[in-house]
């Protein structure tokens, strides 16, 4: 007998006697894994949420602790009891990285007293890391429960819910979650109270919808853990928590057919691309913001007394601009004395805004193409007709915003200065929300422009906001064809289908109708205030660009509510919030009625 067949025989004879057993034990493993996640981060929450004597610190260290082992406990059993345990490494790579490292940490702590992460905290310099190692087995345990909080995905196609409602549902959790931790008296600043629970809404809505729009300056109110905690909630908000839940799935070797089904829905792509689409937009992401982090950490190097500070405005900078949130650590946004005059950290801004504001799926499919082995022209026609629409509509958008702004705002100070900051608020004016300008000194006519700016835009597919560089063109497109007496939109050598025409009149329509409802009820709550001030807050909020004329702060409880609601409508979509809200059924009926004439015009 062969040794591979010795040891066939030998998982066969062991697969055999804990056949009875294991579904008890994984059944017990499930309930104690929530129970413990469950426990564990309310561990946690009461941990950086009050201030503990060390006594109290020392029991979370015991929390933390324990949970991390019964989690390797658990994996370590989970192969165990699977019955190809080759496959289950396989299938389960990450968590076992994740795993391995664990226990080579945990040996070299209790061997040679090295604690390995401890050690690089200090080397960085990061405040606090150094000081204790509870922080970073709370970084473990969150990836293990990020993990395991990938199961998510094996039963959300099974469940009743449409990916819009679940959309809308993912959000809501997100925003309530953020409310509770920002509402934590450790997330301000010590000689602050807490924040009331209408502030700590609107804070959280805006960064879940990264949108930008605060009433307080979190440079100033937050603390460290507080803006921390808006930096998360931004990120998650940006990819939106589903495609979390489908990543750590795909981790964990759970992403099946099911799963690439229902989050072919969400993200607008085909089921091919889905579950490519999903890890590019997360290697992308982490790899964009990185290197915006790093780009913005060596520009300010010499701004900050220690590399942990300079790191988390870099990381936080740089997550804000590329999901378009617009939020910023400084008081006056990039206007602020000393950075309104960085030009080099606005053009690292800047492409970080346009690299998150075209799209997942056309930074995808640029990145397929051959450039350096075809021509350009070559090149340019293996793009989708939706990549190079929306790369034409947003340059011709930046150049000609930046133009406009230019003639409107032209005033005192170097030529340069003033192209720069027009082209960078004629790229951020259309999602970001940064400014490096103060917007209530501007002009009518400028203001005017820039709600024509936010109501646009930016990609499909993206973390920005508006109706959709795509969806202004397709509009724009059909009237010039209605215009010229053509019966079809032509594109590129290809007939754009009415079913996607119809579709972007509505959002066009639905975006338009919501927004002045919004200032309607503005002017209502708030009798006292400009109503270009108003429009432009409104246009702001559903677009989820976050620029404002210096109001927000002042706007009424009723105000705030319309203002909350259109950051989230304008997030998740309209079209989204109608599908969720009403129950679609497919047309059956394969019969026409006869044509009306309507008088039009």
């Amino acid at each position: 007998m062969s040794l591979q067949q010795r040891i066939n025989a030998i998982r066969e004879f062991i697969n055999i006697r804990i056949y009875d057993s294991r579904d008890w034990v994984m059944s017990s493993l499930a309930t104690g894994s929530l129970f413990v996640a469950t426990f564990t981060l309310m561990v946690l929450v009461f941990y950086h949420g009050y201030e503990l004597d060390a006594s109290k610190k020392a029991i979370v260290g015991y929390v933390v602790r324990g949970s991390i082992a019964f989690y390797l406990l658990k994996y370590f059993l989970e192969l165990f009891y699977n019955f190809n345990p080759l496959q289950f490494l396989k299938d389960r790579k990450w968590e076992g990285f994740l795993m391995l490292f664990l226990i080579i940490d945990i040996v070299s702590i209790n061997a040679f007293g090295f604690e390995i992460l401890n050690q690089l905290g200090r080397a960085l310099g990061i405040p606090g890391l150094q000081e204790s190692f509870l922080l970073f087995l709370q970084a473990y345990f969150l990836v293990i429960v990020g993990l395991e909080f990938g199961k998510v995905g094996d039963f959300l196609p099974n469940s009743k819910l449409s990916p819009p409602t679940l959309l809308i549902m993912s959000f809501i959790v997100l925003i309530i979650m953020g409310t509770g931790l920002l509402m934590l008296p450790e997330m301000t600043v010590k000689s602050l109270p807490g924040l009331d629970f209408s502030t700590a809404l609107f804070t959280s809505i805006s960064a879940s919808c990264v949108t930008g729009l605060s009433l307080i300056d979190i440079s100033e109110v937050l603390s460290s853990k507080g803006q921390f905690v808006v930096m998360i909630l931004m990120q998650l908000g940006g990819l939106n928590i589903i495609s979390f839940a489908a990543l750590f799935a795909i981790l964990r070797g759970g992403f099946g057919m099911r799963q690439a089904n229902f989050m072919s829905e969400n993200l607008g792509e085909d089921l091919k691309r889905s579950r490519s689409l999903i890890g590019a937009i997360f290697r992308l992401t982490l790899f964009i913001e990185l290197i915006g982090a790093l780009l913005l950490g060596m520009v300010w190097k010499s701004d900050y007394d220690t590399l942990g500070e300079n790191i988390f405005y870099s990381v936080f900078h740089s997550i804000s601009a590329f999901n378009n949130a617009g939020f910023s650590l400084f008081s006056n946004s990039l206007a602020t004395e000393g950075v309104g005059q960085q030009y080099g950290i606005h053009a690292i801004i800047a492409i970080l805004i346009i690299l998150g504001g075209i799209g997942f799926g056309t930074i995808s499919d640029i990145l397929k193409q051959p450039w350096r082995k075809e021509s350009f022209s070559r090149s340019w026609r293996g793009l989708r007709v939706g990549t190079k629409l929306g790369l034409i509509v947003s340059g011709v958008l930046i150049i000609v915003g930046a133009v406009m702004v230019f003639l409107l705002e032209y005033g005192e100070g170097p030529i340069g200065a003033q192209l720069s900051h027009s082209l960078f608020q004629s790229i951020t004016a259309r999602t970001a929300g940064f400014n490096t300008v103060n917007f209530g000194a501007m002009a009518t006519p400028t203001l005017l422009f820039f709600i024509f700016l936010m109501f646009i835009g930016g990609g499909s597919g993206s973390t920005a906001g508006g109706i959709k560089t795509s969806t202004f063109a397709l509009v724009f497109m059909s009237a010039a064809a209605t215009i010229q007496g053509k019966k079809n939109v032509n594109l590129y050598k290809t007939q754009i289908p009415w079913e996607l025409m119809n579709k972007a009149f509505a959002i066009f329509l639905f975006s338009a109708v919501s927004i002045l409802i919004g200032i309607f009820l503005l002017t209502i709550f708030e009798p006292e205030m400009a109503l270009l001030d108003l429009a432009f807050e409104q246009v702001s909020a559903f677009c989820t660009v976050g620029l404002s004329t210096g109001i927000t702060p002042n706007i009424s409880l009723g105000g705030k509510i319309v203002l909350m609601l259109s950051m989230l409508i304008g997030r998740v979509g309209t079209l989204t919030l109608a599908f969720a809200l009403s129950d679609r059924k497919v047309e059956a009926n394969t019969f026409k009625y006869p044509k009306g004439s309507v008088h039009v015009g």
